[in-house]
C-alpha cells in the first residue's frame, strides 16, 4: 500500500526588519507635521497644545534646546519647525545654520521675543517663512500656523518694518564674521561663552586640549577680539546663547 506524503507548510513568525523606530514623514490625514522647539517648558506645552488642536496641523514632536532641535528635525523631517531664537546652548540661528539645506521642504516659523535688527537680518538670511513675537497675542501664532500650513508666509507689519530698518542700516562690525566660522568653531565659541575651560571643551568634543586651544586662538583671530569677554559679547550678540542663562 502506498503512503501519500503531503507537504506541510509551517508558518514562520514575522519579525520587523527595521531596528530603528519608524517616524512617518507625512500625516495620514494630510495635516502638516509640526516640530516645536522652545526652552520654557510651560510655553512649549502651550504651543504644542495649540498645534495639536489646529485643524491643519499634527504635532510631530517637541524639544527644549538647539541640540535636540537639530537631531529631531533630521529624524522626524517635519513640514513646519516652530523655533525659538534664544535658547541654552545652541541658539535658533545656529540651528538653522547646522540644518543648512538638509530639509529643503521644511518651513520655519520663528516664535521669539527677540526682534533686534541684527537678529532679524540673520533670520532673513536663513530663509525663515514666518515670525511671531512672543510679546504679542497667541492669536497671531494661530494665524501664522494657518498661513504657513497653506503654503504662505507670515510677517506682520511690525516685523516687516524691522526688516526694512535692518536692511537699510549697515551691518554691525563683526556680524558678517559668523559665516566665516566653521561649524566646529561656532560650537566651541558657544562652549567658551558658557564658561567652559579648554579642558572641558576638549572633553565634550572628544578632541585634545591642544586642538581646543588652537580653535580658541583661531576664533579670536578671525573675530578680531583680544579676550574671552570680547568673544562672549560676540556670541551673545549673534543670538547663539542666552545671556540670561549664563
Amino acid at each position: 500500500m502506498k503512503t501519500s506524503l503531503r507537504k506541510i507548510r509551517v508558518s514562520r513568525p514575522s519579525f520587523p526588519l527595521a531596528k530603528k523606530p519608524f517616524f512617518p514623514t507625512t500625516s495620514p490625514d494630510g495635516k502638516k507635521r509640526v516640530l516645536v522647539i522652545e526652552d520654557q517648558s510651560a510655553v512649549c506645552d502651550l504651543v504644542a497644545e495649540m498645534v495639536h488642536a489646529h485643524p491643519r496641523c499634527d504635532l510631530a514632536g517637541k524639544g527644549s534646546d538647539g541640540e535636540s532641535a537639530v537631531e529631531l528635525a533630521l529624524q522626524l523631517r517635519p513640514d513646519i519647525l516652530v523655533l525659538d531664537v534664544i535658547m541654552p546652548g545652541v541658539g535658533g540661528i545656529e540651528v538653522l545654520r547646522r540644518l543648512g539645506g538638509s530639509l529643503p521642504a521644511m518651513k520655519v516659523l520663528i516664535f521669539s521675543g527677540k526682534q533686534e535688527p541684527h537678529i532679524v537680518r540673520a533670520l532673513m538670511q536663513a530663509g525663515i517663512h514666518g515670525f511671531v513675537n512672543k510679546n504679542g497675542p497667541l492669536s497671531e501664532l494661530r494665524k501664522a500656523l494657518e498661513a504657513i500650513a497653506l503654503g504662505n508666509t507670515w510677517f506682520n507689519e511690525d516685523f516687516s518694518r524691522t526688516v526694512r530698518q535692518a536692511l537699510a542700516s549697515p551691518a554691525h562690525l563683526g556680524e558678517g564674521m559668523i559665516d566665516q566660522l566653521t561649524p566646529r568653531e561656532r560650537e566651541i565659541a558657544v562652549l567658551i561663552a558658557q564658561s567652559h575651560s579648554s579642558k572641558e571643551v576638549a572633553g565634550r568634543l572628544n578632541i585634545s586640549i591642544k586642538t581646543a586651544e588652537n580653535h580658541r586662538a583661531n576664533l579670536m583671530r578671525k573675530l578680531g577680539v583680544r579676550d574671552v569677554a570680547g568673544l562672549v559679547r560676540f556670541v551673545v550678540r549673534q543670538g547663539l546663547v542666552d545671556p540670561a542663562a549664563e
